[in-house]
């Protein structure tokens, strides 16, 4: 008889028990209420700095055409171990131009095709290329590409060269100077240059040439 409500008994016993559990719970500490949003605030961006070419530059010449005609700038600064070249050009065809850095500044005859300019600033005498195992002239700069509204602008770094001569550039292998009694003459070509082919990576005919002294 005893026997026979036992297992009733257990259940009310374990009903009891859960039931007291559920209420240790209930009655427990609370949660923790959710933190607050910490983010931290963004900073403060600074407004872009436009940079004025009459005052980033430590050379600039104008670009004129076989005719004498405006045909834009070149500016440079000099940097560790070379030039910053920044080139704002109009007036050309449309697609890929050389550029070269030339031994003259003078660009009087541009009827004659700029010879004037003479040719590449090259004091290591190797071969012109800078995809020559052979080169390449320190003149030697990637190709300008100009839109088909016959713009172009880009910003080249060159290294071994400054604008004028230092201690550095005194050194054996060091910095070529590029500012010496006559200047020198930045040139773009009527073609691209293909870093390999000599003299000039058949880059053709003279089409602009600034006279930098």
């Amino acid at each position: 008889m005893n026997r026979a409500h036992f297992p009733i008994a257990a259940a009310a016993s374990l009903f009891i028990a859960l039931g007291a559990c559920g209420k240790k719970a209930e009655t427990g500490a609370p949660e923790a209420a959710a933190p607050a949003d910490s983010a931290a605030p963004e900073p403060d961006v600074a407004a872009p700095v436009i940079i004025d070419a009459s005052t980033w530059s430590d050379a600039r010449a104008d670009l004129v055409g076989p005719a004498g005609e405006a045909m834009g700038a070149v500016s440079f600064r000099d940097g560790l171990g070379g030039v910053l070249v920044r080139v704002e050009a109009t007036g050309l065809t449309p697609g890929w131009h050389g550029i070269h850095l030339h031994m003259v500044g003078d660009c009087s005859d541009g009827a004659d095709g700029f010879k004037a300019s003479g040719g590449h600033i090259n004091p290591d005498n190797v071969e012109h290329g800078l995809l020559n195992p052979n080169g390449s002239h320190r003149a030697d700069i990637p190709n300008l590409f100009a839109g088909a509204d016959g713009v172009a602008e880009g910003e080249f770094f060159r290294a071994g060269l400054h604008l004028q001569p230092s201690e550095e550039s005194a050194a054996r292998n060091g910095p070529f100077p590029l500012m010496d009694d006559d200047g020198f003459a930045v040139i773009i070509h009527e073609s691209p240059d293909d870093h390999v082919t000599q003299p000039i990576g058949g880059a053709g005919a003279r089409v602009a040439c600034a006279a930098v002294k």
